[in-house]
């Protein structure tokens, strides 16, 4: 006898807490202009020591991805512990050997090494090199565009002294991890340059960023409630009844003698209180407010 078929329940998308409540959409905005400031401060110096052509044609700012990767080798990430806490910076080995030979005066066909081959200490050493001016670049920007000021361009210089890097795997960054991606290319080869972030870093621009969101608020929008709150009070003084003869025999200038008693208080129609008419100096005041029951 067949078993009849059972729909898989849907298991709906865990929502990112790193950004709820955070303007995760102007981050492009910020992305760019980061890329623009590291192709100027960082990929043009690189171009003049290296003699090379590369452009920072792409820059992404995102929450870190922390699953596991399922194939393929495990790149290798520099660490180190910097001003808000840890960070890792991983660069695709063939921009560091691109460097290299260009530096070395060799044809850009020349291969130094293989996927196979342990790096030298040359390689070493400009590796060290190079994560360091991004990462260290990278942080300060980061600390700079956190400040209210910080529309204007940024003074930015490479560290000579960055913090020491330490090979290895990628450290746990935990539930609030941020990875900065930079995509640069030479011709037809494109390499990466990824930096991942504790979220101590971006916190401070999150926040920035959220202020600048928030409209201003007005004098009158600081007062508290009771004083921002306007209403509209209507007071009915009296009422009258004329039969339709008294109506139809009023005449301009005909009195009709009344006497005021106390005065109903209402807003948008609703009784709310009653009042006592007073006259003062020729005008009619209300007085001694009462709430209905």
């Amino acid at each position: 006898m067949n078993q009849p078929l059972t729909a898989t329940p849907h298991r709906p998308a865990a929502l990112d807490p790193r950004s709820l409540g955070r303007p995760v959409h102007l981050l492009p905005q910020v992305a760019q202009r980061l890329r623009e400031a590291l192709q100027r401060l960082l990929v043009q110096p690189w171009n003049r020591r290296y003699h090379s052509r590369h452009e920072l044609h792409a820059l992404t700012l995102r929450p870190l991805d922390t699953a596991p990767q399922e194939t393929g080798e495990s790149p290798r990430w520099l660490r180190a512990t910097g001003p808000s806490g840890l960070l890792a910076c991983h660069i695709d080995r063939p921009l560091v050997l691109a460097l290299m030979a260009k530096r070395l005066g060799l044809g850009a066909d020349t291969a130094l090494a293989t996927a196979d081959t342990p790096p030298t200490a040359t390689e070493d050493r400009l590796l060290h090199l190079l994560a360091g001016q991004f990462a260290g670049l990278c942080v300060q920007w980061l600390a700079q565009a956190s400040r209210p000021d910080a529309e204007g361009p940024q003074d930015l210089t490479p560290e000579n002294d960055p913090p020491p890097l330490q090979g290895g795997a990628l450290p746990a960054f935990g539930p609030d991890g941020w990875e900065l991606v930079a995509s640069l290319r030479d011709g037809d080869q494109e390499a990466s340059i990824s930096l991942a972030l504790s979220g101590a870093y971006l916190l401070p621009l999150l926040r920035q960023l959220s202020a600048r969101q928030r409209p201003s608020r007005t004098a009158a929008q600081q007062q508290p409630l009771d004083r921002r709150l306007a209403l509209t009070l209507q007071a009915r003084l009296l009422e009258r009844e004329l039969d339709l003869g008294a109506v139809l025999d009023l005449r301009p200038g005909t009195l009709i003698p009344i006497r005021l008693a106390d005065a109903t208080v209402m807003v948008e129609g609703s009784p709310l209180m009653s009042a006592a008419v007073a006259e003062h100096q020729g005008k009619l005041c209300l007085t001694s407010f009462q709430d209905l029951e």
